[in-house]
């Protein structure tokens, strides 16, 4: 830490990550430690690959750096997936963005056998068609490959790649209301008219199920989506479906 000090003491606040990460890391090794800046670790599964770049590795200890005015909940997440993808218990944040840097140490308490083990939640879930069975298969798989707890964001990557890559997969669907063509919106489209989501809420998110149906309301070629919450090592699948039912004659009314 009096490294990091040093480092901040020297440029200030108002500098690229890099830069910090560079010359602390030139501190450190004037004082003999074996550190390493923008280390490789690759995440693959089948066909699909992904690179992360840790910022620093000292005597084996691995650290994150910021440069914002405040460390959020996402940069605590973001170290811990490291950690994760390293299976390393320890792993600390230094922020160079306030007006004294910020070292925040975080655990990874979780062991391997607890990652592969997710429970699976089914919240109204049922095939709409028939590539919705093999959309959750497919990450299943990547959880029994993977694990659980790691970013959302991974998981949809690897689905996109396995369901045909982002031209196949991501297709901007058409936007109305009433009669008003506003635009279009990309969609990740797992079968041709339905479409899917993928979060990572710890927390009960009932608001997030009705912006999914208002989405719906206003995407006509939508039939439906899957929403798959990853919430820690519970698996959550809920069905997403229209408002609305064809009735007399193809009049579309509420449903009761």
């Amino acid at each position: 830490m009096s490294c990091a000090y040093a480092t901040q003491n020297h440029f200030g606040r108002l500098f690229d990550e890099r830069i910090y990460e560079n010359d602390l890391a030139q501190r450190l090794r004037a004082h003999g430690l074996e550190v390493y800046t923008q280390v490789p670790i690759k995440v693959s599964h089948g066909s699909f690959e992904k690179t992360y770049y840790l910022d620093l590795i000292v005597n084996q200890m691995l650290y994150e750096l910021k440069v914002v005015t405040a460390l959020l909940r996402e940069h605590d997440a973001q170290a811990i997936h490291y950690a994760l993808l390293q299976n390393i218990r320890l792993v600390k944040l230094l922020n160079f963005g306030e007006s004294e840097v910020r070292g925040k140490l975080l655990r990874n308490a979780l062991t391997e056998p607890e990652r592969h083990q997710p429970t699976m939640r089914k919240t109204g879930w049922k095939p709409l068609g028939p590539r919705c069975t093999e959309l959750i298969e497919h990450l299943k798989e990547l959880i029994r490959d993977w694990g659980t707890h790691l970013s959302s964001n991974l998981y949809t990557e690897a689905l996109v790649h396995h369901l045909g890559g982002e031209a196949h997969c991501v297709h901007r669907v058409d936007l109305t209301s009433g009669e008003l063509s506003l635009g279009t919106h990309p969609v990740q489209m797992h079968d041709t008219d339905y479409g899917f989501v993928l979060t990572g809420f710890t927390r009960p998110q009932p608001g997030y199920r009705q912006h999914l149906e208002v989405m719906l309301q206003h995407a006509p070629s939508l039939k439906g989506i899957q929403w798959i919450n990853l919430n820690h090592s519970r698996l959550e699948v809920t069905t997403v479906e229209p408002e609305f039912r064809q009735e007399n004659g193809g009049r579309r009314i509420p449903q009761s």
